[in-house]
């Protein structure tokens, strides 16, 4: 009768925590690419103080531009990065892979400097403030 007791507490236990633990990995996956959307908001501001544009990095191209903006997107293991730029906006998008456990997409519009997000990425994920 103990050993059931026992085994049904552990139970009830598990059924809290894995939820809870799936949740915390979760968001520290999108935590990591915040970071990252945040320093490609940076290089985009640099770039329009030395060409008065921001830049656009898509596609198979990304990774090799973001390199030379100094943004190392290879470290990334959970989010492939995109950003398109134009003379007055631009916008980062973070697209959750498959390896990641996750879907979907966080995005960062310079134009109403707002974060939105669709899939699995909650709005409480995402920065209260925007930068």
């Amino acid at each position: 009768m103990e050993l059931m007791v026992v085994i049904i507490i552990v139970g009830i236990l598990a059924a809290i925590a894995v939820p809870l633990y799936r949740h915390y990995t979760e968001t520290a996956k999108v935590r990591e690419a915040l970071g990252m959307m945040k320093a490609i908001s940076t290089s985009q501001k640099v770039e329009k103080m030395k060409t008065t544009r921001y830049y656009t990095a898509t596609g198979d191209t990304a990774s090799a531009i973001f390199l030379q903006k100094a943004i190392d997107i290879r470290e990334s293991f959970y989010f492939m990065y995109e950003t398109e730029g134009d003379v007055d906006t631009f916008t980062i998008t973070a697209t959750a892979i498959i390896a990641s456990g996750i879907t979907g997409t966080i995005t960062y519009d310079s134009a109403t400097n707002s974060w939105s997000s669709t899939g699995d990425i909650t709005e409480e994920m995402l920065p209260e403030l925007s930068e």
